[in-house]
């Protein structure tokens, strides 16, 4: 009876086939996420209108549904899952380099630093494209003085490294908090308060296009450092004595990382968890080996997020925060998740 059933060795077995299910599982729920929404439209529709800016069909349609389709759904849907794919391959890039399960992506304060960025734009009556540009900036400024002080002080020693980024997240969260006393009750601190918790309300095609090229420079960085990177589980003097550049090594995955959330929580605020349960989820499906772990994370993390904000979409009359949602999820999936951890993480 026992031959019948896969060993874990077999289940991690055939990796591009689970791989290619993975995949074309978002593909699916792309799709199905532009039925979702106040404005319903019906599936035919939705692919006659982009098989339109092929040629192959003629438009028979109200231009309104052109537009909520490629103007609202499309850049709404594409964030939902570069932001999902983004925090999760940089909390598996993070969990990797720092052999630290708990580890998520804003340990080095890129959260704090880019929240307070927005709010001091926000408190100024800044419009919206100032907004991410000023969280972006911060966001980054907050990650070099960590990597910076970490550097002075221990040479990027891994537990100084998390330390500094302590450092950094509690002395932008001090800001953050002067920013909420001297912002307008009326205006300017809804509007922190509801940045804060996070939403893709406010997505548009110029965000895709911000994000698409940061994404992809961060993910072939890392796709190319994917092997060195898996060497670092072993330990930092066995990298070396492999011949692995082990400052180059930490300086790809921190920049990447750094650069792929700083980029997300500036377009849709801070979004927790999923870059802390989606990596946990991604092992038990093909184990700790870094090459796999960042193609499955990313897939995972933007099917997560796609289905949590559709659920965001689909209340009427109201916009949800979606960091809260995803906390709500969050939480009892990574609780579950504890027991991996207790028994042992790979």
């Amino acid at each position: 009876m026992s031959k019948f059933i896969p060993t874990k060795a077999k289940w991690k077995s055939h990796f591009t086939l689970r791989l290619a299910l993975l995949y074309g599982a978002v593909v699916l729920c792309l799709f199905l996420s532009f039925l979702v929404g106040r404005y319903p439209i019906p599936p035919y529709t939705v692919l006659e209108i982009f098989l339109s800016k092929l040629g192959l069909v003629t438009p028979h349609w109200e231009s309104t549904l052109e537009t909520v389709v490629l103007s609202v759904r499309l850049p709404r849907i594409l964030l939902a899952i570069m932001v999902g794919g983004s925090l999760s391959v940089s909390g598996a890039s993070y969990q990797t380099l720092f052999k630290n399960p708990m580890v998520s992506p804003d340990l080095l304060g890129v959260s704090a630093g880019a929240g307070f960025g927005a709010a001091l734009a926000m408190l100024h009556g800044a419009g919206w494209f100032e907004i991410q540009t000023t969280a972006l900036v911060f966001g980054l400024i907050a990650v070099v003085l960590a990597y910076g002080i970490s550097y002075v002080f221990a040479r990027q020693e891994i537990t100084v490294m998390i330390l500094a980024g302590v450092i950094v997240s509690s002395l932008f969260s001090s800001f953050l908090s002067i920013i909420k006393t001297l912002a307008d009750t009326e205006n300017a601190l809804p509007s922190i308060t509801f940045w804060l918790m996070g939403s893709l309300g406010r997505s548009s095609n110029d965000n895709v296009l911000v994000m698409l090229p940061a994404l992809l420079f961060s993910m072939l960085l890392l796709f190319l450092f994917r092997y060195q990177i898996n060497t670092l589980t072993a330990g930092e003097d066995e990298a070396r004595t492999m011949g692995v550049n082990v400052l180059l090594v930490k300086t790809v995955v921190v920049v990447s990382s750094t650069l792929m959330t700083a980029i997300a929580v500036s377009i849709c605020g801070i979004i927790g968890w999923v870059g802390l349960i989606v990596p946990h989820i991604a092992r038990m499906f093909v184990g700790a080996s870094y090459p796999k772990l960042i193609l499955t994370s990313f897939g995972i993390g933007g099917i997560f997020l796609l289905i949590i904000d559709n659920v965001v979409r689909g209340v009427p009359d109201m916009e949800l925060p979606l960091g809260v949602l995803t906390a709500l999820v969050g939480t009892p999936v990574f609780a579950i998740l504890l027991s991996r951890v207790r028994k042992g993480w790979v």
